[in-house]
């Protein structure tokens, strides 16, 4: 009898103990599934933290800026322009369109690119130095303005071939040196990439090396004439004749070939 009462209070006290621990466990489960529900739980945490940053405020880069001009269209751009420093007087560009109904420009505020179609080489030139004045030295022009081809031009079947003939040992131009010159400059206006060639001829009367220094003479003479009608220096070939003039017509034989290749 006296070994049986201790027994029983471990007892009761180990049931006591394992009760209250299944208790606060099934609390503890309750607790952590109302959260769950409810939408506190860890999962909660990880997509608050993301909508918050994503309900931040975002960046705005601003938009590149480029332009569109023209007669027909007028002036249109789109983007920061408070770096390009023409923008302001972009109405001065109607300007620039005279002439040209057919002129666009379009670009960037680094690069500007012409376009269209002008009568002469000299027109492009002078239309695209206007561009760079207007635009500024830090903008680059792309001059792509396309020089038109005379209908003259478009029948004819060759190239010309232009004949000056000087008086015996002279070099001054002939009188009509610029009629017969008007064809092979215009040829030479129209086809940028097209070249003269000059070669001066001289008769086989006295010293041979007098005349080549006529010859040669004469020929630079028609070279200043090309480059002050504005072909450019470049565009021009000096070229010793292959063959002399042994005889026969002495004043054809005192002359200055201009041929385009």
């Amino acid at each position: 009898m006296m070994n049986s009462t201790p027994h029983v209070h471990k007892s009761s006290c180990c049931a006591s103990h394992t009760f209250w621990t299944w208790l606060l466990a099934a609390l503890l489960a309750i607790y952590l599934y109302w959260h769950w529900q409810h939408g506190h739980g860890p999962a909660h945490a990880a997509a608050c933290c993301t909508a918050t940053s994503s309900n931040a405020a975002p960046i705005v880069e601003s938009a590149a800026f480029n332009f569109t001009a023209s007669n027909a269209h007028g002036y249109n751009a789109s983007g920061d322009a408070s770096n390009v420093a023409w923008a302001a007087k972009s109405d001065a560009l109607s300007t620039w369109f005279k002439g040209g109904a057919d002129w666009v420009i379009t670009g960037d505020a680094a690069k500007v690119t012409l376009t269209g179609n002008v009568d002469s080489e000299d027109i492009k030139k002078a239309k695209g130095a206007e561009a760079q004045v207007f635009f500024g030295t830090d903008v680059t022009i792309d001059n792509q303005l396309t020089v038109k081809v005379p209908e003259a031009l478009h029948a004819a079947t060759e190239t010309p071939t232009a004949k000056l003939y000087f008086d015996t040992g002279k070099t001054t131009l002939p009188s009509d040196a610029s009629q017969t010159l008007a064809a092979t400059i215009k040829w030479l206006k129209a086809y940028s990439s097209m070249k003269a060639v000059i070669s001066g001829y001289s008769d086989p009367r006295g010293d041979l090396a007098k005349n080549e220094e006529l010859s040669k003479s004469r020929a630079k003479a028609v070279r200043e004439m090309l480059e002050d009608a504005g072909i450019d220096e470049d565009r021009i070939e000096m070229r010793k004749p292959e063959i002399v003039e042994s005889g026969g017509d002495l004043g054809a034989a005192r002359r200055v070939e201009v041929s385009i290749e």
